[in-house]
């Protein structure tokens, strides 16, 4: 079984004069991404690979799950992750390296829910630093397709710990 986990960044920063794509994770944006990692501890969800989209509110908040986790591996960076069609997501998840099992990808909605819903089972509310785990019963990375099996195995936010 390959474990894909789909991360929304945290809450971003609206400033007029930034372009969309360097847009900085708010305070509260980076808190969540810390305790997002936490929780993915917790739940004994570190992953073996983080690919994050490029974006700098995505990418940041890779770097603080990952330290919220203690991931000590790469951030592969990935511009197809960057306001995603379901294309580029599926592409993305089938050309992950086969030694990882369990994969983080981050990045951004109307994309990330519109995956997570399809293949994560009963998740209509996707919001900032929303994590869907998802099982696909495959033995390959590249085997996933849009009309594989998957079963949505957990889903969490930073305001259901209130």
């Amino acid at each position: 079984m390959k474990s894909l986990i789909v991360l929304r960044h945290g809450k971003a920063d609206q400033p007029g004069s930034v372009v969309d794509f360097n847009r900085s994770l708010t305070e509260r944006g980076r808190r969540e991404a810390v305790r997002t990692g936490e929780v993915l501890a917790e739940r004994d969800l570190i992953p073996d690979l983080i690919v994050t989209s490029t974006a700098n509110r995505a990418h940041a908040t890779a770097q603080f799950v990952a330290e919220g986790c203690e991931y000590s591996g790469e951030l592969v960076l990935s511009d197809d992750l960057y306001l995603p069609t379901q294309a580029a997501i599926m592409e993305t998840v089938r050309e992950i390296p086969e030694q990882h099992t369990r994969v983080l990808i981050v990045g951004h909605n109307p994309g990330f829910a519109m995956f997570a819903s399809k293949f994560g089972g009963d998740v209509d509310h996707f919001p900032t630093c929303a994590w869907a785990h998802i099982g696909f019963d495959v033995e390959y990375w590249g085997q996933i397709s849009p009309s594989s099996q998957s079963e949505g195995l957990d889903f969490w936010y930073p305001k259901m710990d209130e």
